[in-house]
């Protein structure tokens, strides 16, 4: 699509149709990449049992940290390259995504093969025991080395999304996880059922598991890279724009900063569950059980926000071309809708998940291998989502000020839920309630977050309708 031509859409389209057209592949390539994690932990659990999903578990952290630094440079970068697009900046445009392949370099050929080194130090710091550190360990030391296919992949997927090419986007994503889906069971098992023959597979557990996802990574990264070095792409990638630009980068990592947060702060919840976990279990039979509910419940609670996020994305470029334009009522009428589908789409599944919360736990494990987990994790699982109804809200209205170039609100709305409010409670919690209270602590700290998000979402209300009276 040519740049006038998106331009025209964004400005001039029904906020409706403009909504469905970016949000719709947004939301399916977000429910794709969260099968990267559901089907590795499905084969897992079903293969290796309560060991192998507490395993998985454990990487949870190391992983979202790798996320937290690509959502830095490659939401920042979208939100910026959408802003000046708008504003008919298109050199400056290029320059960004420039910056973004530069500092994804960086990050996988320097820092994270150090990380690799201290795989297994680093997954007995979050809580592993004896039983989970091993797998763990190997499984984070593959997922490091394949971290530049993630960034070029899943990374510049934002600033794809951007230019204006939903379609192209939800394609990477597609890609990635078909692969992810067809590759695993012949790297985790040691035979593969195909219905009118068996073919031998590897049988590499955990770690097999790191593999098909490092090449399904790849396959990914391989297709975003054809279209930015495309001479038909709508922004194209230059080798002599890849470099950094201090003062661009300084406004992308205001606007990336939110996210960023958000994913760093999770980490540290997720390794901070293991840890209360391990401290308050009366033994590391209980701790490892534990850790293997929480991975379960995050890993529903992932699938179930993967649409609200794509909701988000998908009006993002709407929201940063039209405030870069001043069309202010457009503004207001495109995040209207997107509050109503995303905060009605995730009560829905809330409830859903309450009620079939015995279901849910017996996919991910069979009940002579994990009876003690089906016993205790769907009690734990109602207990996590009692308070997530309203969450879609609180999500989407830190993504409007995002959006709008207004990062600090936003990253003030992103570590309230988690960082303000969740981890002193999950600390403060099981002193008094024992074990169950880190599972309490969720709840309550998501109708406190939604209360912040209403009182920060009414005061902008207030602005934007004096500046649409002006």
């Amino acid at each position: 699509m040519a740049a006038n031509d998106a331009a025209k859409q964004l400005g001039r389209w029904p906020v409706g149709a403009l909504l469905w057209k970016y949000s719709l592949p947004a939301i399916a390539g977000m429910l794709v990449m969260a099968l990267y994690n559901v089907v590795d932990r499905l084969y897992v659990g079903r293969c290796v049992g309560a060991d192998g999903l507490a395993g998985l578990a454990l990487t949870f952290p190391a992983t979202m940290v790798m996320l937290a630094c690509g959502l830095l440079i490659g939401v920042g970068t979208a939100s910026r390259i959408s802003i000046a697009m708008g504003q008919g900046k298109r050199t400056i445009a290029q320059c960004y995504l420039g910056q973004a392949v530069a500092i994804y370099l960086f990050l996988s050929l320097v820092v994270y093969p150090l990380c690799a080194l201290f795989s297994g130090e680093i997954m007995a710091a979050i809580g592993g025991t004896p039983a989970t550190v091993p797998a763990a360990a190997a499984y984070m030391r593959i997922y490091f080395g394949g971290a530049l296919a993630q960034y070029l992949g899943f990374g510049l997927n934002h600033t794809l999304r951007a230019q204006g090419h939903p379609t192209k986007a939800l394609m990477t994503m597609l890609i990635g996880a078909v692969a992810n889906i067809l590759l695993d069971p012949f790297f985790i098992f040691d035979e593969v059922p195909l219905g009118f023959c068996t073919l031998p597979a590897m049988n590499l557990g955990i770690p097999g598991a790191a593999i098909a996802t490092v090449i399904s990574q790849t396959i990914s990264a391989v297709w975003v890279m054809s279209h930015f070095l495309s001479p038909s792409a709508t922004l194209r990638l230059k080798f002599g724009f890849i470099k950094v630009y201090p003062a661009l980068l300084r406004q992308v990592i205001l606007l990336g900063l939110p996210p960023f947060a958000l994913n760093l702060v999770g980490s540290a919840v997720n390794a901070l569950y293991n840890i209360l976990f391990r401290t308050h279990a009366p033994d590391e039979a209980t701790a490892g059980r534990e850790i293997a509910a929480i991975g379960i419940v995050m890993t529903v609670q992932m699938l179930i926000c993967m649409p609200v996020l794509g909701v988000a994305q998908g009006m993002q470029p709407i929201l940063g071309f039209n405030y870069g334009a001043r069309q202010f009522d457009r503004v207001r009428r495109t995040f209207n809708l997107a509050a109503l589908w995303g905060g009605s789409y995730i009560a829905l599944c809330s409830g859903l998940v309450m009620l079939l919360r015995v279901p849910i736990f017996r996919l991910f494990c069979r009940e002579e291998m994990a009876p003690d987990l089906l016993v205790h994790g769907p009690t734990e699982m109602l207990i996590f989502f009692c308070g997530f109804t309203f969450v879609g809200y609180a999500i989407l209205v830190g993504q409007y000020f995002q959006s709008i170039g207004r990062g600090t609100i936003s990253l003030v709305m992103s570590l309230s839920r988690q960082c303000f409010l969740l981890v002193p409670m999950m600390l403060a919690f099981p002193l008094v309630l024992g074990p169950i209270g880190v599972w309490w602590a969720a709840p309550v700290s998501d109708v406190l977050s939604v209360l912040i998000a209403l009182a920060f979402h009414l005061r902008e209300r207030r602005a934007n309708a004096r500046l649409l009276a002006a």
